[in-house]
């Protein structure tokens, strides 16, 4: 009897170990989806639609499309005064007015899918990756004003299954069926104000801290005075990096030709001598294959400027 009761308190802990990650998302999801229902029915809206969340990058994955469609479910169940169109409804119209969901936010677009769709709002998000969670934020917006109109945020538990969706890329087709989505670009060489910002590589180390090499190229005739931010300061923002899982990370160290600092630092390039930038960026994720650079700039004095390097790969 004994050895019976052990085996049954053994398979009861397991399988609450293994149901608890699932049942805290749909309850993460669920108080998601109560909050915005709520305040849908306060503005008076009696048509929405819910487009697939996307990360921080407008990259849709499967666990974007996956979370959409719950919480368009958890809509559809606890509307008052309100309906919810139908996703695979809203994506068509979408494909076949070849609008992309990373445009939702602008406002004409917002204000076409309206009209075209005959909703008066819509639900659009993001997810981005924490060390143990996934968090979710939602934003219900007018689609006569483009306002947001009410907004929401929880987090979820980073499981094994969860973190394979957010993974997967997913992208769909005018005729309405899914692919999997092409390899991004990479865009290795940026041009402005004179400058050229070319990426030579990015290297993971063993204790997942990214070094990235970056040749800047003075073409003008005369010297410029460049500054790389890396932390931010009072006037900068920093240098970030961002892996393909939509992880971002604010630059350590930066070394600028001889100079060396964590805030900022100067260099007067000559003409048409290329000149070496170390980006170094600690804790990087070890499941990244790619990232992409964002180099924060002040070019004579004029600040607030970016070069923007995508979809490096990743050496190991």
């Amino acid at each position: 009897m004994r050895k019976i009761l052990l085996v049954v308190i053994i398979v009861l802990v397991f399988l609450l170990s293994n149901t608890a990650p699932s049942l805290a998302y749909e309850h993460e999801i669920r108080i998601l989806s109560s909050s915005i229902s709520d305040n849908i029915s306060k503005a008076g809206k009696k048509r929405i639609a819910v487009v697939d969340f996307t990360d921080l990058q407008g990259n849709i994955t499967e666990l974007g499309r996956f979370i959409s469609e719950e919480i368009s479910v958890d809509l559809t169940m606890t509307a008052k005064g309100f309906e919810v169109i139908d996703r695979n409804h809203l994506n068509r119209i979408l494909a076949e007015h070849k609008l992309s969901v990373s445009g939702i936010v602008d406002q004409k677009t917002v204000q076409k899918l309206g009209q075209i769709a005959g909703v008066d709002a819509l639900i659009t998000g993001s997810i981005t990756p924490l060390e143990r969670s996934i968090r979710v934020v939602c934003k219900v917006i007018a689609t006569d004003t483009a306002r947001v109109i009410s907004a929401a945020k929880g987090d979820i538990a980073k499981t094994k299954a969860i973190e394979e969706l957010f993974g997967k890329g997913i992208e769909t087709v005018s005729s309405g069926q899914t692919t999997t989505k092409p390899k991004p670009k990479a865009v290795n060489r940026v041009d402005m104000k004179g400058l050229a910002f070319e990426v030579q590589g990015c290297k993971a180390k063993p204790d997942n801290t990214v070094i990235c090499l970056v040749t800047v190229l003075n073409n003008d005739e005369r010297e410029k005075v460049v500054f790389i931010s890396g932390k931010s300061d009072v006037v900068n923002r920093p240098s970030l990096l961002y892996d393909n899982r939509g992880n971002q990370y604010v630059a350590k160290a930066i070394q600028f030709g001889a100079q060396m600092d964590e805030i900022y630092v100067k260099q007067s390039l000559p003409p048409q001598l290329p000149v070496n930038a170390f980006l170094v960026f600690d804790d990087v994720s070890p499941e990244a294959k790619s990232v992409s650079l964002r180099l924060s700039l002040d070019v004579e004095n004029e600040y607030g400027l970016y070069a923007v390097l995508r979809n490096i790969p990743l050496n190991r």
